[in-house]
Formats: structure tokens, sequence, C-alpha cells
């Protein structure tokens, strides 16, 4: 069962209130949505962390207001800049059937056969924004490397979709470029070369 993740709302908004909460082992945040403009709220320090490494920044979780379950994104993540740790979150609530746009990673599979083809990846990028309902919304895009045998350039319209889901930006960028890999000679093997170079 998927985890929900508890919003409690908040009507007070100084810094010492804010210091506080995170004192106390919460987050600040804000919610947002089509029926929700702005609803400053706080989370579990230690649920929303442990989502977020599941889910990553744009991921869907669901989330608890005033005991209701919603569907939301993880928006947006301030960390301090110093220490690293996350100080605020940003959700956006999702309307079940209005398409959204959102970022996704691309994620790269069964790369270690490049290797044995002699053949090198080169990523040029890491996520595309993609549209759909939220219901669709993928964590992330795949590329399996096992149907690439030579050389080329894969671009975004190569990439296979889920049902419902289109890529927004230029078809033609180049997500990655396969490219033959620099054989380089052993450093042992020049070792020797060198030893016997020494005792001729």
């Amino acid at each position: 069962m998927e985890p929900v993740l508890v919003y409690n709302k908040r009507d007070t908004f100084t810094k010492s209130n804010l210091n506080r909460l995170r004192k106390e082992g919460y987050i600040p945040a804000v919610a947002y949505g089509d029926d929700i403009k702005s609803l400053p709220g706080y989370v579990s320090k230690k649920e929303f962390e442990k989502l977020y490494q599941q889910k990553g920044l744009a991921g869907k979780i669901k989330i608890s207001i005033d005991g209701k379950e919603r569907v939301a994104l993880i928006k947006e993540v301030q960390t301090h800049y110093v220490k690293g740790n996350i100080i605020h979150v940003d959700f956006q609530i999702l309307s079940e059937n209005k398409p959204i746009y959102v970022e996704v990673p691309i994620i790269f599979e069964n790369a270690e056969i490049l290797k044995s083809r002699g053949l090198v990846l080169q990523r040029q990028i890491d996520t595309v924004e993609i549209e759909g309902l939220p219901k669709d919304i993928p964590e992330h895009l795949v590329i399996d490397l096992m149907e690439y045998e030579k050389p080329t350039a894969i671009k975004l319209r190569d990439i296979k979709l889920p049902e419902g889901i289109k890529i927004t930006e230029d078809l033609d960028e180049v997500v990655a470029v396969i490219d033959v890999s620099e054989v380089t000679e052993e450093p042992e093997a020049e070792e020797k070369k060198e030893d016997t170079s020494s005792n001729a």
C-alpha cells in the first residue's frame, strides 16, 4: 500500500515559528492547485525524506489534507545553503482530469552491453518535459540500449512513451550519442615495454 504523507495546516508565519517546526522534526511547506490557491503547512521531516528518496523531484505522492487524500507532485525542494538539509517544500495538488506538465528523468537500461560491442554512451540531457494526465505520468522514461549495435545519435523521438504521454520539447533534440570506444593500451603492457627497453 502506497504511503500517505499527512499535510498539517499552519497559520503562523514568523521566522521563530518556522525554526521551531524544524527543530521539532517538521518541514515547512506550501500546497497549491486548481482548487487550492496557496495553503501553508508542514510535514514530517522523516516521512517526507523517505518519500523524496524514493520519488525524487517531480515525483507523485499521496498527501492527506483535512483527512482527504490527494495526489501531489513534489514541485520544489529548498535546502539550506550551508548545511544542505531540506528547509521548505512546495507541493502541487493534481486535478484528476486535467493534463499536467512535468520534467522527468531519462533512464538508460542495459548500458553494460555497449562495452562488449566496443561502444560508449555519451549522455547529452538527463531530463525531459512531458504532458499527460496525473494517473499516466511515469516516474521516468526508459531507453533500452540493448537494441543499439552501432554508433548513432539517440533523439527524443526515439523514446518509447507510455500511452497518454507526449514529449513537449523538440523531438529532434539529441538525448545521447553512442560512439566507438577508444581502446587504449593496458598500463601493464606499457610497463613491460619500458622494462624491456631498460634491459637492452
